[in-house]
């Protein structure tokens, strides 16, 4: 199934936190369904996320509860859950291993958000009410009723946080120790570009003399580069077509941009200008200037090359963090032990709701409806 970056993506619910582990110091009374290195996994905890899931993948794609029953698909949803248990038990062996615990600002900061979300969520009565169609037999709590409706009980809600702030403390670590900082310059490049594009405004192919008037240009602006290196903020500013570049460039690592662009940055000297135009059909040709990694760019959000720049907040130094906290993971994920026990077989996308610890009849489809049709119509 999907690794950890995109499992916790999968748990998130409206408010950004993600789905997580049981625990809080209190007796669960739903069936065990497995045992991860000897530590029970109730169904509690399971069918939270199995039914997240079902909303997910019907809200998402339009899938219904009879397209996701089949053995196959909803065999391939429970066994993804379960290694989503796998994996955030994996964060917390990290922690453990890395000697990270919740700091008196995590803490408080976790309380403030938790805080926060109650207020914003509750002060919605009516809304929820509309928009949920149905609430949970018992609980007039909106904010419980809230996370119930996507199958979580608040303390599987707060553990959940708890669990991600520790991945987060991680990746902390890992900056303040500097090995994050190592890893940025060891594999990310910064370039500026002018592109010359080889399609039109509608993205359709140049051809004949347009195509070779578009090369002359890109040739001439690079010659004129080469000449005086001075000259290409200017010549950037009025021939650039990439108007998603900032006028401070890229930072990128392999992958991030198309093979052409990169391998030809890597071989450039800091302050250096390509030698020969870059092509790349599609796209163009690219007039490049490397530039020096800056490590502010680490956690300046404007610079990393995958947000949308829409209030996105992520960052190369969480790029990065991630992606060494996963690589720990793996193998911490490689040595654990699961079973599964019986109860785990009987589960099934037409009785998933009877394995949660609340009555949820009132928004889970118990086989003659659509998983989500309490949430069906919140996009």
């Amino acid at each position: 199934m999907k690794r950890l970056l995109s499992m916790l993506m999968a748990g998130i619910l409206c408010v950004g936190m993600l789905a997580t582990m049981t625990g809080c110091g209190t007796k669960d009374n739903t069936p065990v369904v497995a045992t991860i290195d000897g530590e029970d996994v109730h169904s509690s905890e399971l069918a939270a996320y199995i039914v997240y899931n079902l909303m997910y993948y019907e809200n998402s794609f339009g899938m219904d509860i009879k397209s996701m029953a089949s053995d196959e698909i909803f065999g391939s949803i429970k066994e993804g859950c379960l290694n989503q248990a796998k994996q955030y038990r994996a964060i917390k062996k990290l922690a453990e291993n890395e000697g990270v615990s919740l700091s008196k600002d995590s803490k408080k900061e976790l309380k403030e958000n938790l805080d926060n979300n109650r207020q914003q969520l509750g002060s919605q009565t009516g809304t929820f009410t509309r928009w949920l169609k149905y609430k949970v037999k018992g609980d007039e709590d909106p904010f419980v009723t809230y996370l119930n409706s996507y199958g979580y009980t608040e303390k599987l809600y707060e553990s959940n946080n708890e669990t991600m702030q520790l991945m987060y403390d991680i990746i902390d670590k890992y900056y303040d120790q500097g090995d994050i900082t190592k890893q940025f310059q060891n594999t990310y490049l910064h370039a500026k570009s002018i592109l010359i594009k080889d399609v039109d405004d509608n993205g359709n192919e140049l051809t004949g003399d347009a195509l070779t008037a578009a090369q002359n240009k890109a040739q001439s602006i690079l010659d004129q580069v080469k000449a005086d290196p001075s000259k290409f903020d200017d010549l950037w500013k009025e021939n650039n077509a990439d108007t998603a570049q900032s006028k401070n460039g890229y930072y990128f690592t392999e992958g991030d941009m198309v093979d052409e662009y990169y391998q030809a940055v890597a071989k450039m000297e800091e302050g250096a200008i390509n030698d020969q135009l870059v092509y790349y059909k599609g796209y163009g040709w690219f007039i490049i200037e490397k530039l020096k990694l800056e490590d502010s760019a680490l956690t300046d959000t404007s610079a990393y090359l995958k947000n949308s720049g829409n209030g996105d907040e992520s960052t190369i130094k969480s790029a990065i963090g991630q992606q060494m906290v996963q690589d720990k993971l793996d193998g911490i994920i490689e040595d654990m032990k699961v079973e599964t026990t019986d109860e785990y077989d009987k589960i099934t996308a037409y009785n998933v709701n009877t394995y949660l610890p609340f009555n949820a009849d009132a928004f889970v489809s118990n086989g003659s409806g659509s998983a989500g049709s309490a949430v069906g119509s919140a996009g």
